[in-house]
This record gives C-alpha cells, structure tokens and sequence, in this order.
C-alpha cells in the first residue's frame, strides 16, 4: 500500500484503512513500544534530520512495496 508518493499523496484510503495497515505492518514486523524508554524532547531539528536520512534511504535503495498477501 503506497498512499505517499513521490507524485503525492493518495487520498483513495479512508482513515481506517491505513490505520489499519500501519498496525497491520507494526505486528508484522514485531514493532514494540519501549515505554520506559528516553523521554527527551523530538525537536523541529531532530525531526528534519529524520525526514533527510528517510528520505536518502529511499533514495538509495527504492520504495518498496510489500505483495498484497502482506496487507
């Protein structure tokens, strides 16, 4: 499921359905919360230092699309 692209975003999903995927891809792929985890403060400068590293991982390596069996 691809509901942002380079072309932009896809509004053919309700809410429900991605929410519904990302929770789908979470269990998957055995995601956990670390609630005791560092609660330091995710600053606008942290936050675009993220976006960049995403954004050169794709870059370099593609998006991928799971098959369909996946959800």
């Amino acid at each position: 499921m691809e509901l942002l692209t380079k072309q932009g975003w896809s509004s053919a999903y309700s809410i429900e359905s991605v929410i519904m995927q990302i929770s789908a891809t979470l269990v998957k792929g055995k995601a956990r919360v670390q609630f005791g985890a560092n609660k330091s403060q995710y600053s606008l400068t942290r936050a675009q230092q993220s976006y960049k590293s995403l954004v050169q991982i794709h870059e370099k390596n593609g998006w991928y699309t799971p098959p369909k069996e996946d959800g």
